[in-house]
Parts: structure tokens; sequence; C-alpha cells
């Protein structure tokens, strides 16, 4: 077995990312100059640039002509909207739906047990502002600005169903992939409100499924919850809605 070598680089960036990860640094403080870091390692200054560099490239500090490099709040959102694109395909977005399907069942089912009538009562306000923004949508099915605020209603919607599980992993999660969720959802409303509006459907406020994914939560009905997010995120297709339910 080949023994693999680490250059001097990668040592250094490792090094100065575990005491990040450590909290020798916090979010906003200056760290070591590169002449204090070519001290404190024993190398010359290049290596500690070309180290600092890639702290930079992956969003672990921001360097400040003039005023040196500073802990950022680290957050892999920038990463994951860069490389959205390559899951737009159909295969690709049926990833995006097991995805949703895997969080946001889990944290409904948390969030039957572990949600505060406080939550309750945003989770309130969340539909509503969803219910009001999908009726004007469906005024005009072809309207981008209006299904981009319906957008907006939806997953504010479902983000705050995922902050009630109190699971800070899943909450830190859902919020980073946020931009293919987003691109999940808009495809999802735009086909289902032309659908409605070209079969001269009624919009139908009771029988939405986030109406009744919020009263399975506040019910505690776990038994319905599974089947209303499998409606909701088209793995069970909805009649009239979806065209596999018509097959």
């Amino acid at each position: 077995m080949k023994i693999a070598r680490v250059s001097v680089v990668d040592q250094v960036c490792a090094s100065i990312k575990q005491d990040i990860a450590d909290g020798v640094w916090q979010p906003g403080d200056k760290i070591p100059s590169e002449a204090e870091f070519a001290d404190m390692f024993g190398v010359n200054r290049l290596s500690v640039r070309m180290a600092l560099q890639k702290l930079n490239t992956l969003g672990i500090i921001e360097t400040r002509v003039g005023e040196g490099s500073f802990v950022c709040n680290f957050s892999l959102k920038p990463i994951l909207n860069e490389i959205s694109v390559f899951y737009e395909g159909e295969e690709q977005y049926r990833d995006v739906q097991q995805l949703r399907n895997l969080l946001e069942y889990e944290c409904m089912r948390l969030a039957v047990y572990t949600a505060t009538d406080e939550e309750k009562q945003q989770l309130k306000e969340a539909l509503d502002c969803y219910n009001e923004r999908a009726k004007l949508q469906d005024t005009d099915p072809y309207s981008e600005e209006l299904l981009a605020n319906l957008v907006d209603a939806d997953f504010n919607f479902h983000y705050q169903v995922i902050k009630m599980s109190h699971n800070k992993l899943y909450k830190d999660i859902y919020y980073m992939v946020q931009q293919l969720i987003r691109g999940h959802i808009t495809r999802l409303l735009s086909t289902r409100t032309r659908r409605r509006h070209e079969a001269g459907m009624p919009y139908q406020t009771d029988s939405d499924t986030h109406n009744k994914i919020y009263h399975c939560i506040i019910h505690s009905d776990v038994d319905a919850l599974q089947r209303a997010q499998e409606e909701m995120i088209g793995i069970i297709p909805i009649k009239g809605l979806d065209p596999d339910a018509e097959k």
C-alpha cells in the first residue's frame, strides 16, 4: 500500500480549520496573520498564504485587504446554489422529491410530539399566508411574480415544520438545500395550478395538502401524515392535478 504524502499547505489548512471547528476562533474573530502562522507552524509564508486561500474558497474565512482574515459563519448554501443546476433533470427531480419526503415527513412526525403552542400558532400564520397567496396565484396561473410569492410561502410553511422538530441538524440540512427544494416546489405548484385552471377546477382550501398536514400536526394524527405528505410532493398523484393519477 502506497503512503499518501500530505502537502505542507494541506497540513496548515487542516490545522487552522480544526481550530476554527474547535472554537479557538469564533465567527467574526480575526485570526493570526500570515507571518504569525508561519512562525507558529515553522513553514514559509507562501504555504500559509495558499492555505488561507483554500479556506477563503471554502467560505470558512474571509480575507479583507488591509485588515487581515476573519472567521465566517460557515454555510454550504452558496456552494449548493452553484451546483443546483445539476439537479434539474427528471431523474434528479425525483432525487429531490425523495429527499423532501425523508426530511419533511420525519420532521412532521416529530413536530406532533415536540411543537410548542407558540410554534403551532406560527405554523397557522404560515398556512394562512400560503392559502392567501395560493388563491391569488390561482387567478393568474401564468404570473411568474405570483408564483414566486407562493413558492416563498410554501417554503416558509415547510421550514416552520422543520423547526418544530427541534432537530438542529435537520433544520440546517433543509436550509442548506433550500435552492433545490424551492426548484421542486416551483415546478410542482406551477404544473398543478395550470392544470387546475385549464380543467376549470375550483380552488378548495380545505382539500389542499398543506391544510391536511396542519390539521394532522395539530390533532396528532400521525397515521394520516404520511399520505398527506406524499400527496403534497407528488409521490401519490392527485387526480386532476398530476398526470400519473389518470393512468
